[in-house]
């Protein structure tokens, strides 16, 4: 089964739009939720971290971005580093999922090995990284012989998703297909129909 990742982020939809599609979504089967807050304080953003737990299915797995020490702290599943963080500062003993982000400049993939899984994009033009050149379909290539969990992310929709299904990976991370859906239920289905055949509700 190739996974659907929701990302955050509650400047395009706001906390509590994004609690209710979270809660739906994960009713109709989302199993991964990054938390990608870049504006919220600390405060804030523990809050809803905590609403966020509160609000989705047992078997969905929340994943913060950057602060390894907060996400073990609240006790989430996971957490998701940036492609430029500093790795000697990353206490690997603790048992939570690690992802990293990678772009086409990435020179070292999985340092330490200590990486779960790696979102590599944008696949296509994206406007979260606006004028980042879409990641090429030599790097690609070269990233997948070499790893395994690669989750492509970036400009991912309904249109473009089947153009991923040339290379070797195990799931898509998206934010503004779903979070600016006007029928995320659907979208959320389709995209997961188009991922892994009509074996969901299909009896």
């Amino acid at each position: 089964m190739k996974n659907i990742t929701l990302i955050t982020n509650t400047e395009l939809l706001n906390i509590k739009k994004t609690l209710n599609l979270s809660n739906k979504l994960s009713k109709l089967g989302l199993k991964r939720i990054q938390i990608r807050e870049k504006k919220l304080n600390k405060n804030e953003l523990i809050n809803f971290v905590k609403k966020m737990k509160d609000n989705v299915e047992e078997d969905c797995k929340l994943f913060l971005n950057g602060n390894p020490e907060l996400a073990i702290k609240l006790g989430l599943d996971g957490c998701h580093m940036p492609e430029n963080t500093i790795f000697n500062n990353i206490n690997l003993n603790k048992k939570i999922l690690l992802g990293r982000s990678i772009h086409q400049n990435t020179l070292t993939p999985n340092p330490h090995n200590i990486f779960n899984y790696f979102h590599v994009g944008p696949a296509f033009p994206t406007l979260t990284h606006p004028g980042q050149i879409p990641i090429t379909e030599k790097k690609i290539i070269s990233l997948t012989k070499n790893l395994d969990n690669i989750i492509f992310v970036g400009g991912i929709n309904l249109e473009n998703v089947e153009k991923l299904f040339k290379y070797n990976f195990s799931g898509i991370a998206v934010m503004r297909e779903l979070l600016l859906s006007n029928n995320a239920d659907y979208t959320f289905l389709k995209l997961n129909e188009i991922l892994n055949g009509k074996r969901k509700n299909s009896h």
